[in-house]
């Protein structure tokens, strides 16, 4: 009996299924198809790339065609879009248009609109998906007519001067503006020189005062030695004739209002202003005037 178990035993030794020993076969097969599907994915990853970067660089899919301005008033739109388009001309490395939304530099944009428009002040530049840029821009208004050397130019509320004063300007002769007149005649250079907001503001704030609050009538413009000097100097007409008056910035124009108020009721009421010679109130706290002999 022992003997025929053993050959039983055998037997079903024998009959096993030999794929047991198949194993090594299929990973090479695995293998063999996981590189090739690596390779496929390579492939496609690489073509969709390929297709991104000719949409985005390459295709006009991105090539700005529209341009509009907002915020101009004296300047034309035409005018602004053609500076824009320039600014846009030509191509990176010779291949990578200037015109693409995704390369297009607000900065060429900016100094672009600043070197042709000295009066035109960019706020910002916004780009709009797909084809289309957005340009706002404030225009600066005249505040003061400041005079150097002979020559005129235009400063806004900021103190900056922008632009040369044509004296056949409509616009100036349409408007009262302020004239100041430096009379060291120092070289003035547009879109740098700043003649300070404080000045500018003095200036207006002490003019209303003469005019409008004390009736003073200006003969003239106003003139300063120096912007750091703090000093103002001009003609008040008086009578036939005229005197002059000396202010500084230092002096608040309200408190300037109540010394010349003080000043003319009681030092020179009645006929003594139309003697006067010059009236000077640069110190804080002091007057002195003289009288014509």
């Amino acid at each position: 009996m022992a003997l025929f178990r053993k050959k039983e035993k055998n037997k079903s030794w024998k009959g096993r299924n030999p794929k047991v020993y198949a194993g090594v076969p299929r990973r090479d097969n695995q293998e063999k198809k996981g590189r090739f599907s690596r390779f496929l994915f390579w492939i496609l990853f690489l073509g969709f790339l390929g297709v991104c970067g000719y949409l985005l660089f390459f295709s006009p899919f991105l090539e700005v065609d529209a341009v509009s301005v907002e915020g101009n008033n004296e300047i034309s739109s035409e005018q602004i879009v053609e500076k824009v388009n320039a600014a846009m001309e030509g191509k990176y490395l010779k291949y990578f248009s200037k015109r693409n939304l995704l390369l297009v530099r607000k900065s060429a944009i900016s100094n672009e609109l600043k070197n042709d428009f000295n009066r035109l002040e960019v706020s910002s530049i916004e780009k709009k998906f797909p084809r289309a840029i957005l340009v706002k821009v404030k225009e600066r208004q005249p505040e003061l007519i400041w005079c150097s050397g002979g020559v005129c130019y235009l400063a806004d509320k900021s103190g900056l001067v922008y632009s040369g004063a044509n004296t056949a300007d409509e616009e100036i002769n349409k408007n009262r503006f302020l004239v100041a007149v430096d009379d060291n005649a120092r070289p003035v250079e547009i879109g740098k020189t700043s003649l300070g907001g404080n000045f500018i503001q003095y200036l207006k704030e002490i003019d209303a005062v003469l005019t409008d609050d004390l009736g003073l009538q200006i003969d003239g413009d106003y003139h300063t030695p120096a912007l750091a000097s703090q000093e103002i100097i001009t003609r008040i007409k008086e009578g036939d004739g005229s005197w002059t008056l000396k202010l500084s910035s230092a002096v608040p124009p309200d408190d300037t209002k109540k010394i010349l108020e003080t000043v003319f009721e009681k030092d020179l009421a009645g006929d003594k202003r139309n003697s006067l010679d010059y009236l000077d109130l640069r110190i804080k706290g002091k007057v002195y005037y003289k009288l014509k002999t």
